[in-house]
């Protein structure tokens, strides 16, 4: 292969890397329509990711997409929805969890920034096993002293 052909060749590899847009995968669906959403696996060393729902989640202008998990419930009827989706417009707290009480419902999102982090096992429980994380290694600590 001749030198020109071969710098062709890369410019046109750079421009082509240069133009691409990356984009996170995240899961993207709603309990309340397909019930295959609700109970999605993350990938882990020990389970499989259930990929059926993962679709690309593409920049809005300048800003940056991320994933998000939305756990409603209904106080009228007990009923229970998950929604999952890409989303913009940053939360006060990233990759964390916050619950607000509405008129009639409950809602916990949570955030997060890695490709389809918003399964059912990687968010809502994570606060939860950083906690618990803390308050053993606080025992271990008072333990040994």
């Amino acid at each position: 292969m001749s030198t020109s052909l071969l710098a062709y060749a890369v410019c046109i590899a750079l421009i082509g890397n240069l133009l691409s847009v990356d984009a996170i995968r995240c899961h993207q669906c709603n309990s309340h329509s397909n019930e295959d959403c609700a109970g999605l696996l993350v990938n882990t060393p020990r389970a499989q990711r259930d990929d059926q729902f993962l679709k690309d989640c593409l920049p809005r202008g300048e800003k940056e997409a991320f994933c998000r998990k939305t756990v409603l419930k209904f106080e009228v009827n007990g009923e229970h929805r998950i929604e999952r989706g890409c989303g913009w417009i940053q939360e006060k707290m990233h990759n964390a969890c916050f619950t607000a009480d509405n008129e009639g419902y409950k809602q916990t999102i949570c955030t997060c920034s890695e490709e389809g982090c918003n399964g059912a096992t990687s968010l809502l429980g994570a606060h939860y096993t950083l906690a618990a994380a803390a308050i053993s290694l606080l025992i271990v600590s008072l333990i040994r002293h």
